[in-house]
């Protein structure tokens, strides 16, 4: 897999949980943070389909 198809891959995935997830589309934490709360909102994602 090249890296072009990953990044897309990504950002596909990041708007699916900002569409998702209103609450994401308004935060700015450290990016530390910001990776636990996506991750969470990805892993609640998953589980809701």
């Amino acid at each position: 897999m090249l890296i072009r198809d990953l990044r897309a891959l990504g950002e596909r995935t990041a708007a699916e949980l900002k569409e998702r997830w209103r609450a994401l589309r308004h935060i700015t934490l450290s990016p530390s943070r910001i990776g636990e709360i996506a991750r969470a909102a990805l892993v609640l994602n998953v589980h809701s389909k």
